[in-house]
Formats: structure tokens, C-alpha cells, sequence
């Protein structure tokens, strides 16, 4: 206790104590996701070889259906946490779209440019690691369920708008459908799998998140971008929108506890990486969607202490 002009300056001891478990819960959460990322952003900046075609297709079509099938077959969840997240995933998406179409049209900026990069977060290379971080193999399990429903709706809704084309095809061609598919009829019927399979989709899905976190990292550091100012608003309206519609969906389900974390922190990640990806490869301004993806990680690295907090404490109401 400090006295100054007669007035007593001072922090209450006990308090700081008791938060003390929080903020290194917060810390442990954290550091893992920002230092790997880091370390893939320092190979980059090095010239380092690291082939993002090749470690992105090992991971969207044989590490990510791994990952999906293990864990949603070898880990205890309730089925209805799981329809609950699969709700909230399709709630968010809904909302950020109808959001999303409204921003766009006030500020003129053309929908299929910054469109699915307001509706399509990045609930895989950032979302999966914190929320296992965070919440452990069941936390974990929530978020590839909300992870699924992102990719899909990526695959198709976000392919159609940066193509100007729908196709309903690309539904089947995604791995991550047949591995949930199969795995919801191996809780289904009960089946009893044999322990090599079990072992090696485990071990194959264990490659995911390390390679997630070191593609964001490089990914990161090899984007190139311009138009900062209508970037800069709609990476701050990717995680204020996101953010809104998880707590949203959180009141509107009754959620609480873990599925509540794990919805408020996928809802609130910042824009996916594969945004570019469309970008580029259908000519939507890909240096303006490098702008918006490249400010709204940067923000989300900001303010991860807050949001982990925030999702921590969900899960003790």
C-alpha cells in the first residue's frame, strides 16, 4: 500500500492470486498455437523449402478425415454437444452471411471478392489446436464437429461465390464428409474396430495440427497484399460479426460449458488461409483478400488473451 496527497494507492493481493491460475491456463493455451506458427513464418522469411500445395492436400485429404474418424470414434462424446455445435456452426454462418451481404453493399466492395472471407473462418489451422489446448480430446472433438461444417460450407458456398458457379459435386469430393460418415455409423451401430486401424488414424490425424500451424505460419509470410483501408474494416467485422453470432447462438441453444467455449472461440477466428487460395485461383483481387486475411490474424493474435478468457470462464457457468 502506497500513500500519496493523502489518498492510499494499492492492489488487492488476494485477488491477483487468484487469478494467477487463470492467466497461465491463458498463457499455456496460447503460447503453443503463436510459437509453431512462428516457427512456420521464420521458415518462410528464411527461404525455407515448404511446399503448401503438397502439405495442404496431406492435410485436407488424408491427415484431416484421420483426425475426424479418431476422434470421433475413440473419444466419449455426447451426441447432443455434438448436434449442439453443428447447430451453432450453421447459425454463425447463416449470420455472418446476411451480415456479410449487407457490409459489402453499403461499402461497394464486390461480394465475391471479401464475401466468404467475412463468412468463412480460419476454425482449422488456428481453431483446432486452441481448442485442444484449452478443452483437451473433448473440446477438441467439438471443434472439428464445427470445423466440418465450416469446410463444407467453404467447399461449396465459398467455392460458388468466388467461382460464380454452384456445384453440388464438390459435397462428395471432400474427404472430411466420408470420414464423418463414417464415423457416425461407427457409433451408430456399435462396431468394434481393430486396434491397427484405430492406431494408425490416430497416428496419421496426430500430423494435423503441428502441419496446420507451421502452413499458417508460411502461408502467412508468403501473402502479398494491398488495399489496407476497406481490408482493415471488414478483418475487424470478421471477428465483431463472428463474435456476435457465437454468443448469439450460445443464448439462443442454452449452451453452456464446453460446447459454449468451443463455439464463441471457432465463431471469432479470423479469416481462412483457403479464402486466398479461391481468390487467386478465380482472379478476385487475391492481394485484398491477403489484406483482410493477413490484419484479421494479426488482430486475432491480439486479442486471443481475451477471447481464450472469455471461453475459459464459459465453461465454469
Amino acid at each position: 500500500m502506497v500513500r500519496r496527497n493523502g489518498l492510499c494507492y494499492g492492489y488487492n493481493a488476494r485477488r491477483f492470486d487468484s487469478l494467477k491460475p487463470m492467466l497461465a491456463q491463458i498463457f499455456t493455451v496460447i503460447t503453443p498455437v503463436v510459437l509453431i506458427a512462428c516457427l512456420g513464418f521464420i521458415w518462410a522469411k528464411r527461404g525455407g523449402n515448404f511446399d503448401n500445395a503438397t502439405v495442404s492436400g496431406l492435410v485436407m485429404n488424408l491427415g484431416s478425415p484421420c483426425l475426424i474418424f479418431s476422434s470421433l470414434t475413440t473419444i466419449d462424446l455426447d451426441p447432443g454437444a455434438f448436434s449442439s455445435v453443428l447447430m451453432a456452426s450453421v447459425g454463425v454462418l447463416a449470420v455472418s452471411l446476411l451480415v456479410g451481404l449487407i457490409l459489402l453493399r453499403l461499402m461497394r466492395e464486390p461480394l465475391t471478392t471479401f464475401l466468404p472471407s467475412l463468412v468463412h473462418p480460419n476454425t482449422g489451422n488456428m481453431g483446432l489446436p486452441l481448442a485442444l489446448m484449452a478443452f483437451g480430446d473433448t473440446g477438441l472433438a467439438l471443434a472439428i464437429s464445427y470445423f466440418f461444417v465450416n469446410s463444407i460450407s467453404q467447399y461449396t458456398l465459398g467455392l460458388s461465390i468466388s467461382s460464380g458457379t454452384f456445384s453440388p459435386a464438390q459435397l462428395f469430393r471432400q474427404p472430411v464428409v466420408w470420414a464423418v460418415a463414417a464415423a457416425l455409423s461407427v457409433r451408430t451401430f456399435d462396431l468394434q474396430l481393430p486396434g491397427f486401424l484405430i492406431s494408425t488414424t490416430k497416428l496419421v490425424g496426430g500430423l494435423v495440427i503441428p502441419l496446420m500451424l507451421l502452413m499458417l505460419g508460411n502461408s502467412l509470410a508468403r501473402l502479398k497484399f494491398h488495399g489496407v483501408g476497406s481490408a482493415a474494416v471488414i478483418a475487424v467485422a470478421r471477428l465483431g460479426v463472428g463474435f456476435a453470432a457465437g454468443l448469439g447462438m450460445i443464448f439462443l441453444l442454452d449452451l453452456d460449458q464446453t460446447v459454449a467455449g468451443v463455439v464463441i472461440m471457432q465463431a471469432t477466428m479470423p479469416a481462412a488461409v483457403f479464402n486466398y487460395v479461391f481468390a487467386e485461383r478465380f482472379g478476385r483481387e487475391p492481394e485484398r483478400v491477403a489484406a483482410v486475411i493477413l490484419i484479421s490474424t494479426v488482430l486475432s493474435f491480439l486479442t486471443l488473451p481475451a477471447l481464450v478468457a472469455f471461453a475459459l470462464n464459459l465453461t465454469r457457468i
